[in-house]
């Protein structure tokens, strides 16, 4: 080592060693002589005036996910701003650290926020005196990107305080009536509703904290005490809703409310074996990040209804699992008049009755088979089930044992009840048929596992599994439960038989609902609604329901679907949009490789793959990766920035995949035929907002193809659906009101 390299480095020691000396001289001259060496200031009033403050440093909250891994809710970082008005604040190295010009400061936070200038320098000059204020609505909750625009002005006395707004990048196409919505409380995010409420504390996480010294105004010297806790984010929680089905479902829906002029509807989509809830969803319905709430219950388990003949299933497993019933037996399905041997109702064809039961438009058919009273729903004959073959006392029984009138208890839904009124001799009736009780949607899928399974009943779930983020472990996995088996698989697979035919039949109520390929068997109900004072009124709104599985060889998936609206005896006969969910789940699943509808569908074989990471490469090697897939290109760069969906995400091959290559720009694509999910999915990875009206495919768009977008811009999309012009109003249906 030559001389002058061993001088430098005793000249580097040195000056550590001064430096040193320097920081633990003024360690001493603040704890002991109060006096803060490097800016000579007397510390004395701010000893003698000091606080220990505490501030919560909250943690992040958890994602929420789907079963494929796509996000359906997340934190979204925002800022409000702060202006310090004190004029004794100031920085170390002696510049202001408040507002020193207020109009300046005005027109610049109202040039980059979108507001009123004179209405900012309004804020600021009353609260001149105090130590601090905020700039009102206009400066709250902005995201990151004005916060740096912001920044790079170096306003004196501006300040930003941290805070995270919930974000759903799917909006109301995710089930938010499972989901939720957690909201700002004292500036912390608080589960309010769904999942959200039910796991706030395991998403919520641990919060952490700071302790520090602050004079009386909040200024803080270097070298006062400081302590930090840091926060433990909250945990990830995965659903088992397929965001695809979900979709399907939720247009579904839409569309039955235009097309039979519906008040309202509901439905889900349950794995029969598993009991795994892959779509829940109603209309009306509403966007979490709007909140545009107007109905707050949750229809498939709050809202308690008589569900008509789709009930008439469990009269018939009952009889069957009893070993009383032979479906080719004759049985009189005239109208049911009855009398009471002093508890249960008895058949007589006198004239001297209690009242007589009907069939749906009080129709008599003669002397039928007891299947045909399932296949064509016969009020009358599944009456004769509980008087000739089964006791009432019996049939009850069984109810009890499928589950009904208690508490399903589904991964903390918010559940009402069901009831029953069977104590005399009409009431023990009119129960076989679904009228004058009352379930819910959960109870029915619940039930109907045992029926489409194997005669175990199946608890329905939708919490997949919560994870440690941090440390990748599971704290909590969902899995199958049987709560009970109250038939055995030789009575489910008759079940499935008679529901079967229920389909095929000419007779069949349910025959619109068959879908080529895939087998369905299914269960129909048309039932008057009860008004506000519980009496039916002639001409009052309907529940039209079906209740279905398939396939009828190895059945897979069950599917609850639900509509009120004014009666008319072709509800069961316009079933496309249950038809086209039949085959979007047959397809996801599997089970076809072919849509089947008019409208414009993929007929092609459908490939399911995992979702591979794209960050970093190239575009031409991504597109390569991605041959066959529907690549959407979102900016000028070369290289991918992010991607949707995720990496370990499930894709399908007729499914779009979003590559951003910019983060400032892009060339706005043609929507024209995009669903609403697909925008969605293009609004989540852009951060560019986009204004939804109405459901369907895009018809319009307020930036045109080929036009360069920007993260300032709002492009307002209009969805319709798209009519079948091939639908006829003149075909009826077999089934009409049964009562």
């Amino acid at each position: 080592m030559n001389k002058d390299r061993r001088g430098l480095l005793k000249l580097l020691i040195g000056a550590m060693i001064i430096v040193s000396f320097v920081m633990v001289i003024n360690v001493i001259f603040v704890s002991v002589f109060k006096l803060h060496v490097r800016s000579m200031t007397s510390l004395d009033e701010y000893v003698t005036s000091v606080n220990y403050i505490r501030e919560d440093i909250y943690a992040s909250r958890g994602n929420i996910y789907d079963a494929n891994g796509i996000t359906i809710a997340q934190d979204k970082n925002t800022y409000s701003i702060i202006c310090y008005m004190s004029k004794s604040r100031y920085n170390a190295d002696g510049s202001p650290a408040h507002v020193e010009d207020i109009d300046y400061t005005a027109n610049v936070l109202a040039n980059l926020l979108g507001g009123d200038a004179k209405e900012i320098a309004a804020i600021l000059e009353s609260a001149e005196g105090k130590y601090q204020t905020e700039i009102g609505t206009v400066g709250r909750q902005i995201d990151e990107k004005v916060k740096e625009a912001i920044e790079e002005y170096e306003l004196p006395g501006v300040d930003f305080v941290a805070s995270s707004k919930r974000y759903y990048p799917l909006g109301d196409i995710m089930s938010p009536y499972l989901v939720g919505f957690a909201q700002d409380d004292a500036g912390k995010l608080v589960g309010k509703m769904g999942v959200e409420q039910y796991l706030n504390d395991e998403l919520s996480g641990i919060d952490g904290y700071r302790v520090y010294q602050a004079d009386e105004d909040g200024y803080v010297l270097p070298g006062m005490t400081e302590e930090i806790k840091e926060p433990q984010d909250g945990y990830d929680v995965y659903l088992t809703l397929d965001n695809v089905i979900q979709e399907a479902l939720e247009t579904a829906l839409e569309k039955t409310m235009e097309e039979r002029n519906a008040s309202r509807a509901w439905g889900a989509v349950v794995e029969i074996d598993s009991g795994k809830i892959l779509a829940w969803g109603q209309s009306p319905s509403y966007d979490p990040n709007k909140l545009d709430i107007e109905e707050y219950n949750n229809f498939g388990s709050q809202t308690m209804f008589e569900p008509g003949s789709v009930f008439k299933s469990f009269a018939y497993a009952a009889a069957m699992e009893e070993g009383v019933y032979d479906g080719t037996v004759g049985v009189d399905s005239g109208n049911f008049c009855f009398v009471s041997n002093g508890t249960d109702p008895v058949r007589t064809y006198s004239n001297d009755n209690y009242g007589c039961l009907t069939n749906s438009e009080d129709k008599v058919y003669g002397w039928v088979e007891y299947d045909y009273g399932l296949i064509m729903s016969l009020n009358t004959v599944t009456a004769s089930i509980v008087t000739d073959l089964i006791s009432p006392d019996k049939y009850l029984e069984y109810l009890y044992d499928f589950g009904f009138f208690q508490r399903v208890d589904t991964d903390g839904i918010r559940e009402n009840v069901g009831s029953i009124n069977f104590s005399q001799p009409v009431e023990k009736l009119t129960a076989t048929y679904g009228a004058g009780l009352t379930v819910n949607m959960l109870e029915l899928l619940q039930a109907y596992t045992a029926i489409f399974g194997n005669g175990e009943m199946v608890k329905p779930y939708f919490i997949e599994r919560i994870v440690n983020n941090d440390t990748g472990s599971i704290i909590y996995e969902g899995q199958r439960e049987v709560v009970s088996t109250p038939i055995s698989e030789d009575t489910a697979k008759s079940m499935q038989d008679l529901l079967r035919r229920v389909v095929t039949d000419e007779a069949g109520t349910a025959k619109h609902y068959e879908v080529e390929g895939l087998d369905v068997m299914a269960k129909t109900g048309t039932q008057q609604i009860l008004d506000k004072s519980g009496i039916y009124i002639d001409g009052s709104d309907v529940l039209s329901s079906v209740i279905l599985a398939f396939p009828y060889d190895d059945p897979q998936y069950m599917i609850y679907y639900a509509f009120e609206s004014a009666y008319d005896r072709n509800n069961h006969y316009y079933t496309g949009p249950i038809t086209e969910l039949i085959e979007r789940v047959g397809l996801l699943g599997g089970l076809t490789d072919e849509m089947n509808t008019n409208e414009e569908e993929v007929s092609n074989t459908i490939v399911k793959e995992e979702m591979p990471n794209l960050k970093g490469q190239t575009l031409e090697e991504a597109k390569e990766r991605l041959d066959g897939h529907d690549v959407v290109v979102l900016g000028d760069g070369a290289t991918i920035l992010d991607q949707y969906p995720k990496e370990g995400s499930t894709i399908y091959s007729n499914h779009k995949i979003y590559l951003l290559t910019s983060t400032s720009s892009f060339t706005m694509p043609d929507l024209t035929g995009w669903s609403r999910k697909e925008v969605t999915e293009l609004w989540s990875i852009t951060g560019v907002p986009f204004t939804l009206d109405g459901y369907g495919v895009v018809t319009s768009q307020s930036i045109a193809p080929g036009e360069v977008v920007s993260k300032d811009d709002v492009i307002i999309v209009t969805l319709e659906d798209l009519k079948d012009p091939n639908a006829s109003s003149t075909d009826t249906d077999s089934e009409t009101i049964e009562e």
